[in-house]
């Protein structure tokens, strides 16, 4: 990982941002110190399939006790059907 102070990158951001767009990795740094690392955005897919989704989540609950204060408000819900 190439190390870039911080008036490189002000001076140079086209360049540097050239750089990370090819596949580096870049650590700025202020005052010799590290700061932040210059990294490109991934290309993850803005959408997942229903079982990918189902495969991640369930079994993640935020708030054991959210399921039975909702099933409580409104106990007519399709909480309780299985997913497929």
């Amino acid at each position: 990982m190439a190390i870039v102070a911080s008036r490189e990158l002000r001076n140079s951001t086209r360049a540097l941002l050239d750089r990370v767009n090819a596949g580096e990795e870049l650590t700025i740094t202020v005052d010799g110190r590290e700061v932040a690392r210059l990294t490109a955005v991934s290309s993850r897919p803005r959408w997942i399939s229903k079982s990918e989704f189902i495969d991640r989540f369930v079994g993640f609950q935020a708030d054991s006790a959210l399921t039975a204060e909702l099933h409580e408000m409104m106990p007519d819900s399709t909480d309780d059907m299985p997913f497929y």
